[in-house]
């Protein structure tokens, strides 16, 4: 579920996160940053009409020039698969950590977490929304704020149990390294 509110929140957070360090955040920043275009293009003609002609010059500069096609289709890709390029942006995580394992366990988690809230939320939200008393622009701005706070909390649920999982898991190596190479 995308409109412009949780589209705008969502990309000043991922801005944030790159800015932060995060650097597999980056991607998904730009294509929420273009999603919220797009949202926003749908209620503004003016909007519209920039947005228009912005693709109208790069769709002829994309006929002249090869490099710009495929960073054309790149773009278009990443807006459509914004959660793939987040579960990408989880692995950069990881593996730039330096406990790698604790890292993996609260970043499963915490992504797992989120998917789930969000595709509750995406059901649920709607059905919501229309038994409330508002107009359709006040009803947007709602779901959108409920569904960034559902996806917010579903993270943030699942990174607290995945750091009491790795927790477990680093008291039970503790106990019993394991060994890689067990041959005798």
């Amino acid at each position: 579920m995308s409109n412009a509110i949780s589209s705008l929140i969502f990309a000043c957070r991922n801005v944030n996160k790159t800015e932060n360090g995060e650097i597999g955040r980056a991607p998904v920043a730009a294509a929420q940053c273009i999603n919220v275009l797009n949202q926003i293009s749908k209620y503004n003609k003016v909007i519209a009409k920039g947005t228009d002609a912005a693709v109208s010059v790069f769709d002829k500069m994309a006929k002249e020039h090869k490099s710009v096609d495929y960073a054309i289709k790149g773009v278009k890709w990443a807006t459509k698969n914004v959660n793939p390029l987040i579960c990408v942006s989880g692995g950069i995580k990881v593996l730039m950590s330096e406990d790698k394992t604790t890292a993996a366990i609260k970043e499963t988690a915490a992504l797992s977490a989120m998917f789930s809230g969000e595709a509750i939320a995406k059901n649920l939200l709607p059905k919501l929304i229309k038994k409330l008393p508002v107009g359709n622009k006040v009803g947007a701005v709602i779901e959108g704020l409920l569904f960034v706070g559902a996806s917010i909390a579903s993270y943030s649920v699942g990174e607290s149990i995945g750091k009491d999982l790795s927790d477990e898991v680093n008291i039970n190596w503790a106990k019993e390294p394991v060994k890689i190479n067990q041959m005798a």
